[in-house]
């Protein structure tokens, strides 16, 4: 059961069929064949167990985890029903379980790998400033430039630079309508000006 779960684990992050994944299905048949002559194995914990891969697969397809838990829990059933006692697969299992949790740790955090499986079902494009993407028009390109108040500003208003209307807040004191103002600070689609 170890040596099945660190090879899943291992064929995970491999985008082909590798050696974990050949040893990954000797293991399962191996268990099968082995549990299967010493009569330990019952139909139900098959069925359980094609069935919890059958919808750990569906997951992939369907929005929301609700199969692929239900999938999981019935994959793990399936092992705790094979044998005669239950409380001694659990350790087996929960033992498995912990060595491929630690497996899959290293793997991430010290070897940096990632599951191929993911990159073509997660996005992982942004909508960064770098890759063109911005959500307001840049005008740091007018700071130091000056302008005329359309509007007085107290202290929000519009100004007029080359013809453009652009909504401005004023350094904190009152501007009157058509004076000359100096645009001093630019914060995104924040305009500070300063009267001349």
């Amino acid at each position: 059961m170890i040596v099945i779960f660190l090879a899943a684990v291992m064929q995970l992050f491999s985008s082909r069929l590798s050696a974990a994944g050949i040893i990954l299905i000797l293991a399962c048949a191996g268990f099968v064949i082995m549990t299967g002559l010493t009569g330990d194995l019952e139909m139900m914990s098959v069925i359980l167990f094609v069935a919890g891969v059958i919808l750990m697969i569906l997951e992939l397809f369907v929005i929301g985890a609700v199969l692929g838990i239900i999938g999981a829990l019935m994959v793990f059933s399936s092992f705790l029903l094979i044998g005669e006692d239950i409380s001694k697969m659990a350790v087996f299992l929960a033992i498995s379980l912990a060595l491929a949790l630690m497996e899959w740790i290293v793997m991430v955090k010290f070897f940096g790998k990632s599951i191929p499986l993911f990159k073509n079902v997660i996005l992982t494009d942004s909508t960064s400033k770098e890759a063109g993407y911005s959500s307001h028009d840049d005008r740091s390109h007018l700071v130091g430039k000056i302008a005329l108040t359309m509007t007085p500003l107290r202290p929000s208003g519009i100004i007029t630079f080359e013809g453009k209307r652009i909504d401005a807040v004023s350094e904190g004191a009152f501007i009157d309508k058509d004076r000359e103002v100096s645009i001093i600070l630019v914060e995104g689609t924040r305009v500070v000006v300063r009267a001349l």
